[in-house]
């Protein structure tokens, strides 16, 4: 009876031991800064035990804890990967609304502080919208970023490049005074008057100038972007 009470004492008192030093695997290891690392180096040092331990006892404990660790990891990556936002394969978004033309206010319109074009080294007062041989024409005139006191025209067509039209001399910003058709009448701070014709692309000498009018500009597609 003794001997079967000490025998009971040691092995209660190796299973303490065994479930302490797995128990300290956490204590002991240092978690590295990213997030989530802590787990896959606990997971590789019960794995050197696991490969090391040769009482039976302690490798069920040491594949418990392994176990549960996994389970841990699991559940960690399946909430980043729901906190993600995910695509259907072959199912692409729904494009961003443009606007339609058509539907923006056409003739000369103001833009209140709003003519900030730095990208493209413009600065608007104010600009025109309209079509012109059959393509919607926006012009803006203001006065070159980099250079207060040159004016500047700017002609925009829908899907095609942009044109820079310096005024014909620098008397600091250009204004959009008037329109007739597709003739422009500006102004700059110096009070010169300038006459600019859309369908020709020029400048003119004179309001009453015949200039031949120019083939529309080719107009280009704008590709399809594949959804990832």
């Amino acid at each position: 009876m003794r001997k079967t009470i000490l025998w009971l004492a040691a092995l209660t008192g190796a299973l303490l031991l065994v479930g302490g030093g797995i128990l300290s695997v956490s204590g002991q290891s240092n978690p590295p800064q990213n997030e989530g690392g802590w787990l896959s180096a606990l997971l590789e040092e019960v794995d050197e035990r696991l490969r090391s331990a040769a009482n039976p006892t302690e490798q069920a404990l040491l594949e418990d804890k392994r176990s549960r660790l996994e389970q841990v990891q699991q559940a960690r990556q399946e909430s980043i990967l729901l906190a993600a936002p995910t695509l259907t394969l072959g199912v692409c978004p729904p494009p961003e609304p443009t606007p339609n033309p058509d539907d923006l206010p056409q003739g000369i319109f103001e833009l209140d502080g709003e003519g900030d074009y730095q990208d493209i080294d413009l600065m608007a007062v104010n600009g025109w919208r309209g079509r012109v041989n059959g393509n919607e024409v926006t012009a803006l005139a203001g006065w070159r970023f980099s250079n207060p006191a040159e004016g500047l025209l700017v002609v925009f067509t829908v899907n095609a490049p942009f044109q820079e039209e310096p005024a014909p001399q620098q008397g600091g910003a250009l204004r959009i005074l008037s329109a007739d058709g597709n003739r422009l009448t500006l102004s700059d701070e110096q009070g010169s008057l300038y006459y600019y014709d859309l369908a020709a692309r020029r400048w003119l000498s004179r309001a009453d100038e015949v200039v031949p009018t120019l083939p529309p500009l080719p107009t280009y597609t704008l590709a399809a972007v594949p959804c990832p």
